[in-house]
């Protein structure tokens, strides 16, 4: 859907953050979705998107449009 108002693929991949949980045991068979406890989440920032800083921003843009997801 944010492809049709972006000129560019956005990637999008399913991820659940789970928080002030005691325990989280996460199995092989969930690989289709990311889990995290809410701790791990901050580990991620030093990764390198596969996004630009315009095109974060431009994604950013789309998302809040309500025009946009009334035909999603």
């Amino acid at each position: 859907m944010l492809e049709r108002y972006c000129d560019f693929s956005v990637p999008v991949e399913p991820v659940l953050v789970f928080v002030g949980v005691s325990e989280l045991k996460v199995v092989a068979t969930q690989l289709s979705v990311r889990v995290y406890e809410e701790r791990q989440v901050a580990a991620l920032a030093p990764l390198s998107g596969v996004l630009t800083a315009d095109q974060v921003e431009q994604v950013y843009s789309v998302a809040r449009h309500r025009q946009a997801w009334a035909r999603a």
